[in-house]
């Protein structure tokens, strides 16, 4: 099933709902779904999909009466259109914000006596890499397969505190996998955090001399903001977060780890008292 949570278009997400219900049903057409909704036209929810028609708060209750949500899927989905149709930033703010919301709570938080798992970034990697391989025990290859590559005995204590933390076990073919798709450390606020942004922040540094363009994407803006606006950025980043571990979840063709980091921080401040 489709999952609307996993979504901040709700173009995309009605385009690939209606997908996925077209193939299971061939009578569930453009024209089928604007005669229950009670749309003017066959075309209009085409024109919706393409984003040449947006949807009024009524048309948007029967969509989703029409896709089977149920209460709080609907909520959601109201928010979504309410997003993409607000006409000012405060109000795309205030929908994200309450998008973020009710998306937050669906990826785990870690415990905080489970925060030994930043202490070291191949720790982290080493969990993300069970989900690329058949793992039963031996390091070696694990160990290969970091960028850079660590030891064969760091890759072992790798394992050691994953299963220690419950973060990692053993499944029933006695390979190595995942207890959760995804975590996050939420508002979890301890030094083994900081040392693991400062570590993967120094691999970013190194990644430009380690892959090539085609391989990393490495972006900077340098730009001018007030405190507010600047609130706004951390927002979007916080909703980012929750996008990507979504995607991530939901990724069915993963071939490698990915460290992503996202960075704002002042480099200029503008001291008001001294202004004459």
């Amino acid at each position: 099933m489709v999952d609307i949570f996993a979504y901040t278009d709700y173009r995309k997400y009605l385009s690939d709902a209606w997908n996925e219900r077209k193939t299971a049903d061939k009578r569930f057409s453009h024209r089928a779904i604007a005669t229950r909704a009670g749309f003017s036209s066959s075309a209009f929810f085409g024109r919706i999909l393409s984003g040449e028609a947006n949807l009024t708060p009524s048309a948007g209750l029967r969509l989703a009466e029409i896709f089977r949500l149920n209460r709080p899927e609907t909520r959601y989905f109201e928010h979504l259109v309410l997003f993409d149709q607000a006409k000012s930033h405060e109000e795309r703010a205030l929908f994200l914000d309450r998008i973020v919301a009710w998306r937050k709570g669906r990826v785990p938080e870690l415990e905080a006596e489970q925060v030994e798992f930043c202490e070291n970034w191949w720790v982290v990697a080493v969990r993300e890499l069970l989900d690329l391989v058949d793992c039963d025990g031996d390091p070696k290859h694990l160990a290969k397969m970091l960028r850079p590559s660590i030891t064969v005995a760091q890759a072992k204590r790798a394992l050691e505190i994953l299963e220690r933390l419950h973060l990692a076990k053993k499944d029933e073919r006695g390979f190595w996998r995942k207890t959760e798709a995804v975590i996050s450390t939420g508002e979890l606020a301890a030094a083994a955090i900081d040392t693991f942004r400062r570590d993967t922040l120094r691999l970013g540094i190194e990644s430009i001399d380690r892959f090539t363009r085609e391989e990393r994407s490495i972006s900077t803006l340098t730009v001018t903001l007030s405190p507010a606006t600047f609130e706004r950025l951390r927002d979007r980043f916080r909703h980012m977060r929750r996008e990507i571990l979504d995607m991530a979840r939901e990724d069915r063709d993963a071939d490698r780890v990915i460290q992503v980091n996202i960075q704002a921080f002042p480099v200029g401040v503008v001291d008001r008292g001294s202004e004459s």
